[in-house]
């Protein structure tokens, strides 16, 4: 690799560099870096015969190769063992592409090792990974260390590498692919690790700009929602094939698509025969002045990585002659520049700034021979990570534009700039992140086309934010860690990811990025990142102490570095967000635990005093605080008041809630009442558990648990409520029968007295509504005339714990009741009030099965622009509310709607999704049969004729099974028409007039 001084472009020798004198004194963080330990292979047979002054002779030049090695890629060596070393990138100088700097440090090492006359061989063994990064004492001075599993892992490769060898892990490869050759070692066991571990010998750095590396990439994702991006460029291209050479930068923040969208133009180029001369920046590389564009100059000239200097000058020669130009005594210059010079040819000695111009004259005729003839791109790429020298050169070329053919690209993140960026021949284009739709294509084409990862394209979404580099890391990472079974483009899910994974890769560049700020605007922002995705700049400046007065300062900085914004959210001031989710995880997983611990505390008690509503919608907030801080006890009572105040609002979030407050109580040594809280939870549990689509298999443990506790403490209304809850369970995925049972049992314990008024109300209500599952509708109507005529018994504390208004059920109950016994214009009356409160009276359950209702009255008497009506405002309302329970029902109704208006193909195929939906997600169970009927209704509509048959038989089996008289009769009268035998006992057995008032297809 040649090495030219930055002023004037002359081959020097690079004395070793230093590490840094003054290591910043850090308090503790967790870091992901990479961890390099290095020996002389047989050094204890070298020295054995050596004294120590003789042996640290031997030894020493060896050490000396190491850490010149390390220096050069900014790397700190931390420890100086005998005959090794241990060294760390991306700790305590933050960089991201720590990775690939260890690779080309130990290449290097390797290198020098050769060159030393009679070393032994070095070997080397690097791991990339978190560590607990910080600065120790000793008897002498603080030092910089870091400790972990990755530095054991590092260390065990390097005794694993072969004499001379380099020995990497998966996960270094992984941060270095696009730029190592590597050769798979296979699986080996690790001292200290309970699995094998894939070891790879480094053979080589990959060198070339980057359409080699997504050229050569496997499985590439799809390039979308980048038109108007390539629009300007072909633009740019017209105007320089016209004589007017210019220039276009794209700048973006990293992972954005800038290198990307400049692969798809320049293959384009290449496609139409236009020549594309690329050259790339990399941060490992700013040692070696002008090396991008001696990359540009070698594509000008053809020359490949493998050819040798006297091949590289002929084809030089060969171009030029091609076009007419004559160098002169430039052309010896250019070939030193090159470092292709031929051995027997000196060039003169001259003054530093004669041989920068003369660099700068020969680069600007070079230039312009590059552009007479034909159109050419030059494509350079990551300026940010530019030397001084080449950018000098830049700006010759920049100056040469005028009157060439040339268009040259650029792209650079945010905050780099030059001078010639001023110019009337240059244009810029900032690269937002793709579009929602856009980036959801890619995603979906990324995960393939099996259901079972559509959940995942949310996930994305939010993790991503439309960025290219992150949504692909996301995958990758998902199939790594073993969330994703398949292929690219064909995956199907095995188990949901972390929400807040970070790909090492995205760790790697945020990190950086954040490592990079001042210690006091890193400790703002990781005291932010513990507070939450947004925070309140108030809430922040009670947490962070003495560093208060510069806020206002530290967030101006933050938020122009891209790291958080003001969302201005409410119209207030003050209330700030983190740019992009993981950069808030990246800052807060930086945090040791006990700090972490600490803040979370601390914020705790400070939003229970400035929270508006710390007991109602932000108890889960407070919850999440008090949980992370290390107090479960706090942590559970906030997550029951979370709990009670979703439970008439949000059952999803209302279970998830109960869930959590269990977990935490189940932990704690309780006794005797202090258990009650563990009991409430269970029994919450099984009450929310109907409406998410958990079985009665899936809640019995919550149940027995709970019941178990209340016995033990006697309480029987916790007892009662407990069977009920159990009940509406079994009714959803066991029997009507047993549910009726287990309600009417319950019942019978409790005796009438005034203390128990409220139970017995809710008792009756229950089993009013297993009555009407299993199909007894006359007494199911009694029991509603019971619970409605005592409804004003009810007490609060039993409205919370079933998490919905009674009321308004039984009201509810009592319209299906009505209009399954054809009683429409009574049912009536309920359903238009029902429909007709406003959101705050009727939840979204009630008002839809409103609807529902009114779609199988309209259902009963054919009149189809009804049901259309209410069947479409049954699904808008179950789609809006996300709830798996009521999707069942929406896409039911959406179905016989569809097969009544005579859309049989529709009818069908939207009842088989729905029924699928059901049995898939376990909700609506007690539905079940009833779609089976409707499905085979729709059928038989359709003139299939023997596959409804089959279909109805099914339902009839599954009516049964499940004690669903209605269902069974409705069943009955598709197999055998209104004249069954069956269906007209079943009918006057259960009293359910309206399907009489049916209209039979076979009819």
């Amino acid at each position: 690799m040649a090495r030219f001084c930055t002023q004037c472009g002359k081959a020097v020798q690079r004395t070793p560099m230093t590490a840094a004198a003054n290591i910043p004194v850090i308090e503790g963080e967790l870091k992901q870096i990479t961890v390099l330990f290095s020996d002389v292979f047989g050094s204890t047979e070298l020295i054995e015969a050596l004294d120590p002054e003789e042996a640290d002779r031997r030894l020493s030049p060896c050490i000396e190769a190491m850490k010149e090695a390390v220096h050069r890629f900014e790397g700190t060596v931390v420890k100086i063992q005998g005959d090794g070393i241990m060294a760390l990138f991306g700790a305590p100088n933050p960089q991201e592409d720590h990775a690939v700097r260890a690779c080309c440090a130990a290449l290097a090492m390797q290198a020098a090792f050769k060159a030393l006359p009679s070393a032994p061989p070095v070997r080397v063994g690097m791991h990339s990974g978190e560590v607990l990064a910080r600065v120790i004492a000793n008897d002498f001075a603080n030092e910089f260390d870091a400790t972990g599993l990755a530095v054991h892992i590092a260390n065990r490769l390097q005794n694993l590498a072969p004499p001379g060898g380099i020995a990497l892990s998966s996960a270094t490869l992984r941060g270095a692919r696009q730029f190592v050759s590597v050769e798979s070692l296979g699986a080996q066991p690790i001292r200290g690790l309970s699995a094998p571990l894939e070891i790879f010998l480094l053979t080589g750095l990959r060198r070339g700009p980057n359409s080699q590396r997504f050229s050569g990439e496997v499985g590439r994702s799809d390039f979308v929602g980048r038109d108007a991006e390539l629009a300007l460029l072909e633009r740019g291209l017209e105007r320089a094939s016209e004589g007017d050479g210019c220039a276009v930068g794209l700048v973006a923040d990293a992972g954005v698509g800038k290198s990307r969208l400049c692969f798809e133009f320049a293959e384009r180029c290449r496609a139409r025969g236009i020549r594309v001369l690329e050259g790339l920046a990399l941060a490992h590389s700013r040692a070696t002045p002008f090396e991008p564009v001696i990359d540009v100059v070698k594509a000008l000239f053809e020359i490949a990585p493998d050819d040798t200097p006297e091949r590289a000058r002929e084809k030089i020669i060969a171009t030029l002659q091609s076009v007419n130009a004559d160098l002169g005594s430039d052309l010896a210059l250019l070939f030193d520049f090159l470092a292709v010079a031929d051995p027997a040819v000196t060039l003169p000695r001259a003054d530093p700034v004669a041989r920068r111009e003369r660099l700068n004259g020969l680069f600007r005729r070079l230039i312009r021979t590059a552009g007479t003839t034909a159109p050419a791109v030059i494509l350079l790429e990551d300026l940010h990570f530019l030397d001084s020298g080449s950018e000098s050169l830049l700006e010759v070329l920049a100056e040469a534009l005028p009157g060439t053919r040339i268009l040259f690209v650029v792209n650079f993140r945010p905050g780099y700039a030059a001078a010639w960026m001023h110019g009337d021949h240059y244009d810029q284009v900032s690269l937002a992140p793709l579009r929602q739709g856009a980036a959801d294509v890619m995603a979906a084409r990324l995960l393939g086309d099996d259901e079972s990862v559509v959940t995942l394209l949310a996930l994305i979404a939010d993790r991503a934010r439309g960025n290219p580099l992150f949504i692909e890391e996301l995958v990758r990472k998902f199939e790594e860690s073993g969330h994703l079974a398949g292929e690219r483009g064909a995956y199907r899910l095995l188990r949901t990811p972390d929400m807040h994974l970070v790909p090492d890769t995205v760790q790697a560049i945020i990190g950086a990025r954040i490592d990079g700020r001042p210690e006091a605007e890193k400790s703002i922002l990781q005291t932010a990142a513990v507070i939450g995705r947004e925070f309140a700049l108030p809430v922040l400046a009670r947490l962070v102490g003495g560093l208060a007065s510069q806020l206002g300062g530290t967030m101006h900085r933050l938020a122009g570095a891209g790291l958080v914004y003001e969302t201005g959210a409410g119209g207030g001031e003050g209330l700030f967000a983190f740019r992009h989710p993981m950069v808030q995880d990246v800052a807060y997983h930086s945090l040791l635990s006990e700090k972490r611990r600490t803040l979370h505390a601390s914020v705790a008690a400070e939003l229970e005093k400035t929270l508006p509503d710390p007991n109602g919608a932000q108890a889960n907030f407070l919850a999440y605080h008090w949980e992370e801080a290390g107090n479960p006890l706090q942590a559970a009572s906030y997550s029951m008041k979370a709990g009670t105040w979703h439970g008439t609002r949000d059952p999803a979030q209302a279970l998830e809630a109960w869930k959590r407050a269990r977990r935490l109580l189940i932990g704690l040594p309780l006794q005797g009442p202090q258990r009650y809280p563990l009991l409430m939870a269970s029994g919450q549990i099984v009450n929310l558990a109907w409406r998410e689509g958990l079985t009665a298999v899936d809640v019995e443990p919550y149940y027995a648990e709970a019941l178990a506790i209340a016995r033990e403490l006697h309480d029987m209304r916790a007892v009662t409520l407990l069977t009920a809850a159990y009940g509406r369970a079994l009714a959803a995925s066991g029997s009507a029968e047993d549910y009726v049972a287990t309600v009417t049992e319950a019942l019978a314990t409790v005796d009438d007295s005034v203390r128990n008024a409220s139970l017995r109300v809710v008792l009756t209500a229950i089993q009013c509504h297993a009555l009407r599952l299993s199909g007894d509708l006359s007494h199911a109507l009694e029991a509603n005339d019971r619970a409605l005529a005592r409804v004003q018994d009810i007490d609060e504390v039993d409205q919370q714990t079933l998490g919905f208004s009674i009321a308004i059920w039984i009201n509810g109950m009592r319209a299906q009741i009505l209009a399954m016994m054809g009683r429409f214009d009574e049912a009536r009356l309920l359903l238009d009030a029902l429909i007709a409160s406003d959101e705050a009276t009727v939840d979204v359950l009630h008002r839809l099965l409103a609807h529902a209702t009114q779609c199988d009255i309209a259902w009963a008497l054919g009149d189809v622009g009804l049901l259309e009506n209410h069947s479409k405002q049954t699904l808008q309302l179950a789609e809006r509310s996300g709830n798996p329970y009521l999707l069942v029902y929406g896409k039911g109704y959406a179905g016989l709607a569809q097969a009544m208006r005579g859309a049989h193909s529709d009818a069908t195929t939207t009842l088989s999704e729905a029924l699928a939906y059901a049995r898939r997600r376990n909700a609506g169970l007690e539905n079940e049969a009833r779609l089976l009927a409707d499905l085979a209704h729709a059928q038989l509509r359709a003139g299939l004729a023997d596959r409804a048959r089959d279909t109805a038989e099914e339902a009839a089996a599954v009516a049964r099974r499940r004690g669903a008289k209605v269902w069974l009769a409705y069943s009955e009268w598709l197999i055998g028409g209104p004249a069954s035998a069956s269906f007209n006992t079943l009918v006057d057995t259960t009293g359910a007039e309206l399907l009489r008032r049916l209209s039979h297809p076979g009819a």
